[in-house]
């Protein structure tokens, strides 16, 4: 196919593909004559990827090119292709942490290793949860990384059968996109879910107390 029609098939602007061309995101087509060249289906799932994650996972064009780094690697294990992914949807603080939350991050530490999860130590995940953590703390929210084994043992579930699903995948590419997918886009359900829960009680309690303070004496 022409780049009009890598365009339409993609859903990427022409511009957009030459710019992905000049930066090396996008391997070129076949030639077929001077600034003429061919594409094949191939494109159309790499640039897929692309936009899914710039517009989905939010990454910069250096992590994506990063990324796509991994992918290419076929030397690279597939965990650190999707660790490739999932690091770069955040970034590790780079500053010094307040002795409130190094404290949160050590207990953070010792928590993943009770639960026996393997995590790299350059992942951001474990720096952002001290973070949150140590946030609710200074609000008096008495909460203990305890309080997340429920939720953990279920996401482990779920993460298990992720991780099986995307690495059945035919091809490396399709496995990244389906991990960066389901990554992003179940986390937002799952928050969205747990919104809902919370309305939900707070109707509940509030039917409650009505009920309550109408009751004749």
């Amino acid at each position: 196919m022409k780049v009009s029609e890598l365009s339409q098939r993609s859903g990427v602007s022409v511009a957009s593909i030459k710019y992905y061309l000049r930066e090396g995101l996008l391997t070129g087509g076949v030639p077929t004559a001077t600034n003429q060249a061919v594409y094949s289906e191939q494109h159309v799932r790499r640039l897929r990827l692309i936009r899914s994650l710039i517009d989905i996972g939010g990454l910069s064009i250096s992590h994506v090119r990063a990324t796509l780094a991994e992918v290419d690697d076929e030397s690279t294990p597939m965990h650190d292709a999707f660790g490739a992914v999932m690091h770069g949807l955040d970034e590790a603080p780079t500053e010094t942490r307040t002795t409130d939350i190094q404290t949160v991050y050590d207990e953070v530490q010792e928590w993943l290793s009770s639960r026996g999860w393997d995590i790299d130590p350059d992942a951001p995940a474990p720096h952002r949860l001290a973070e949150l953590v140590a946030t609710l703390r200074r609000f008096d929210f008495p909460t203990t990384l305890t309080d997340f084994d429920s939720v953990a043992d279920m996401i482990e579930r779920t993460a298990q059968i992720e991780v099986e699903y995307a690495r059945a995948m035919p091809d490396r590419t399709s496995a990244v996109e389906t991990m960066l997918i389901g990554t992003v886009i179940l986390e937002r359900a799952i928050v969205e879910v747990r919104r809902l829960a919370l309305e939900a009680a707070s109707a509940r309690i509030d039917i409650a107390t009505r009920t309550t303070t109408r009751r004749p004496q």
